[in-house]
């Protein structure tokens, strides 16, 4: 969410009536502080959601990649007794 007016920035969109309405309705029934704060809430929410699928696909994509799954074979090998020795420290 934005900090400061200066990370904002004003854009005009079109919306569905229906929306805009319940939109009213929840900030009336102080569900959220206003109709521009419900709209940013659900594309945070959206941008957060669209990231995930993103991430997701790109780890898909790298579960296919030998050379990438060589490496990190490799490094939790490297890292496998260094693990151990810290463990049995504790």
């Amino acid at each position: 969410m934005p900090k400061t007016k200066n990370d904002t920035i004003r854009y005009t969109t079109v919306l569905p009536v229906e929306q805009v309405k319940e939109l009213k309705k929840m900030a009336r029934e102080e569900r959220i502080a206003s109709v521009n704060q419900g709209i940013r809430l659900a594309i945070d929410n959206f941008v957060k959601e669209q990231n995930k699928l993103i991430y997701k696909q790109k780890m898909r994509e790298a579960a296919e990649d030998k050379d990438y799954m060589n490496r990190i074979a490799e490094t939790q090998a490297d890292f496998a007794l260094l693990d151990h020795e810290e463990m049995s420290s504790w």
